[in-house]
């Protein structure tokens, strides 16, 4: 069988591949390119319909190898259903589409027309659970070599929804934790297809790499708790209608000295025949991991597919804050630096682009800033500096205002610090009044359980308006023209933020230093 299927794929290669005029095929030869472009088919292998009607999409498209052929003309899609008499029926509701009984023709006439049909799927009267059929898809076009593909149809739905995981707390540093899992079929028919759980976490949990069925990635640095660590594990035994299963062992993760708090995610799914699950560079050495019964209810249950548990550990992070203010790059202006400086011994991190801290600064009567050294998407020292515009929201960076939050983008990790810069003026009547920044939780929510309150918050002050200094701070190199920098200001996003919300920061994710 192997065989058959090596010399089909030869024979399809060759129709496919055709050779350019005058070319010949030899062993030294470079491969041949196409004379005219190729179909393919996307489309799902295996389709289930339930009581409620299922909607499809296929799609299809051409390739050429790079061989810049004419492009194909009077594309078209054929839908066989007649595989599925007895099973289910088709309907298709597009104006390019002309049916004969259950064979559907839809034709492209201009090739700006989009290369994708959605129809829907119903089951037929009297068929039963388990019933399968084919449905055939065929692509041709002129100029072009076509395709065929087919899809499994089954009558039934198997439902997948992962059960609740409690959070964890005050798990001690060091210690290795049990993380369990639940999983319940609530459709009406039992799953034919391999199951996928996977967990993904931040935050600083080692998972063990011990099972033979799953693989594991650390991130690309495991000793930062920002990093993020995955498992994916893949099982092949079915899970009946109704029934409820738990691990046959639960995973083990190690709760590091740099954890506050972790964040797991988990979810369960159904993979599609054919697909490879990804997800982990490094496979388990041990015995398999299994799924097995679990009697009675079971627990709570999620309303989906997954869900979210944190582990809080027996641990805190020291956050100082400090302030320096130094002369600027025009007369009478100065620059102040902001430094958030963890001494841990936890990192702190946030998730969901949610800041685990934030820094309020208030500058001194008498005074505005008019620009933030931090440019958005790029990967600079300074992070990003809010306009305050209430107890819970933020704005942009706006010039000519006193109130800021700056919001630590992804965390900011155990004897590292984030550092923020802003450039300032004083007003005429500046008399040397004091500012504050202090540092505070941000709205990740995660506590930090600080145990020095003292360095939380610092104050500063502007000396006599000096003349420009001839050094430029790092990241900045535009020359002063006197006027505000505002080629430096970072727009975070339109609109007003909400502090409680998402913080939109930089695109890419930037170490503390």
């Amino acid at each position: 069988m192997t065989s058959m299927r090596t010399m089909c794929g030869a024979v399809l290669t060759a129709v496919v591949f055709a050779l350019t005029p005058g070319g010949t095929a030899g062993a030294a030869d470079p491969s041949p390119l196409p004379t005219q472009a190729y179909a393919t088919i996307e489309a799902d292998k295996q389709i289930n319909v339930g009581r409620a009607a299922q909607p499809v999409d296929v799609s299809w498209m051409f390739w050429d190898g790079g061989a810049q052929v004419p492009a194909p003309t009077n594309e078209s899609l054929v839908i066989d259903a007649r595989g599925l008499t007895g099973i289910a029926g088709v309907t298709v509701d597009d104006p390019r589409c002309e049916a004969d009984g259950q064979v559907f023709s839809c034709v492209n006439k201009d090739s700006s027309q989009r290369r994708s049909v959605g129809f829907t799927l119903r089951v037929a009267e009297g068929a039963a659970l388990g019933d399968t059929g084919t449905l055939t898809y065929t692509v041709a076009a002129g100029r072009a070599t076509g395709a065929t593909a087919t899809a499994k149809v089954v009558v039934g739905v198997p439902d997948l929804v992962a059960g609740k995981v409690p959070d964890m707390k005050d798990a001690a540093v060091g210690s290795r934790i049990d993380v369990p899992f639940r999983l319940r079929n609530t459709g009406n028919l039992a799953t034919d297809r391999r199951i996928m759980l996977r967990w993904e976490s931040v935050g600083g949990l080692l998972f063990d790499r011990k099972f033979s069925n799953c693989a594991y990635d650390d991130g690309d640095d495991p000793t930062e708790p920002g990093s993020r660590t995955t498992v994916t594990c893949v099982f092949t035994a079915p899970v009946a209608a109704g029934a409820t299963v738990e691990l046959s062992s639960p995973l083990t993760a190690t709760v590091g000295e740099r954890v506050l708090t972790g964040v797991v995610d988990y979810s369960v799914s159904l993979l599609k025949p054919g697909v490879q699950p990804g997800g982990g560079s490094r496979q388990g050495t041990g015995p398999a991991l299994g799924l097995v019964p679990v009697s009675g209810a079971g627990g709570a249950f999620e309303k989906g597919a997954g869900g979210r548990f944190t582990v809080a550990a027996d641990n805190f992070a020291d956050l100082e804050v400090t302030a320096t203010a130094e002369p600027g790059r025009g007369a009478g202006r100065w620059t102040l630096d902001v430094n958030a400086v963890n001494h841990g011994p936890a990192s702190a991190y946030g998730v969901d682009g949610k800041a685990v801290a934030v820094v309020d600064v208030v500058l001194p009567k008498g005074t505005v800033a008019i620009g933030n050294a931090y440019m958005e998407g790029e990967d600079s020292p300074y992070g990003p500096c809010l306009l305050r515009v209430g107890n819970t929201r933020t704005a942009p960076f706006e010039a000519g205002h006193r109130h800021y939050v700056c919001p630590v983008p992804f965390g900011v990790a155990a004897g590292k610090s984030q550092l923020f810069e802003l450039w300032v003026k004083p007003s005429e009547d500046y008399d040397g009044a004091k500012g504050t920044a202090t540092v505070r939780p941000g709205p990740a929510g995660f506590p930090l359980h600080d145990p020095d309150a003292s360095n939380d918050s610092v104050t500063f002050a502007f000396g006599t308006p000096a003349t420009p200094t001839p050094t430029a701070p790092p990241g900045g190199t535009l020359p002063d023209t006197g006027a505000p920098h505002t080629a430096l200001i970072t727009a975070a996003g339109a609109g007003a933020l909400l502090l409680g919300t998402a913080v939109l920061v930089g695109r890419r994710r930037r170490r503390s230093h």
